[in-house]
């Protein structure tokens, strides 16, 4: 299943590399990144909501815990990105289109 979702990404990447602006590609991998960060991060939140036990002892340590733990990693990291770079995201998500292109 990684495989499949890595090798379409790559592919969805190369397609958008070669037929789009510089700007949009951006906008469009930002635009996923922060979608798939708001998705773990509400999966997250209903995990801990529902009260569920995944802090477990070393008897019961399994891949919810590794996953659990990562994707907590990620969320923290995507928070601390997008306050850093916070002025460069609005710059680009907002900014127009235009590539310097046709300038000389």
């Amino acid at each position: 299943m990684e495989l499949y979702l890595f090798f379409a990404f790559l592919l969805f990447y190369l397609i958008t590399a070669f037929l789009l602006k510089e700007k949009t590609k951006q906008k469009i991998w930002l635009v996923a990144f922060v979608i798939a960060f708001a998705a773990t991060s509400a999966a997250i939140g209903f995990i801990r909501a529902g009260r569920q036990d995944v802090m477990m002892n070393a008897d019961q340590m399994n891949w919810y815990y590794i996953l659990y733990l990562f994707g907590m990693i990620s969320v923290v990291l995507g928070v601390f990105n997008l306050w850093i770079y916070r002025k460069a995201l609005w710059q680009m998500l907002f900014s127009a289109d235009d590539d310097g292109e046709g300038e000389d």
